[in-house]
């Protein structure tokens, strides 16, 4: 908890400035707009009557989220194959975990909401 506080706080600190620092570092500035986006599209608290809707918002969420990360991540990456050998990174098979691991996820979660969204139209048949 006290954790969750320090982050919520830097965040916010990262936020109340007038305008970000420049930077010509690729991975600098996407980590930069990582924060940003993770910073506007806080989620949303699920409650314990939760419900299809609430499971496709979640869904939404992390959508923004992987597409965010997507972008730091492929800037990570790019950086580190220009100072190694390019037998030793394979760029296309990380984004390809990367994209195959995000697919996963939201499937899962939409496939959870259409189930319950089922489950809620039969009972109010």
């Amino acid at each position: 908890m006290a954790e969750a506080e320090r982050i919520t706080t830097a965040i916010r600190e990262l936020m109340s400035r007038k305008r970000p620092l420049k930077s010509t570092n690729p991975v600098r500035v996407a980590h930069t707009e990582l924060v940003a986006a993770l910073a506007a599209n806080a989620p949303r608290r699920l409650h314990s009557e939760a419900n299809s809707k609430d499971l496709e918002g979640r869904a939404d969420h992390l959508e923004k989220v992987f597409a965010a990360l997507h972008v730091y991540l492929t800037a990570i990456i790019a950086e580190m194959a220009q100072d190694i050998p390019a037998s030793t990174l394979d760029r296309r098979y990380l984004d390809g975990l990367f994209q195959q691991f995000s697919a996963d996820a939201m499937g899962a979660i939409r496939d959870a909401a259409a189930e319950m969204r089922g489950h809620e139209n039969w009972r109010v048949s």
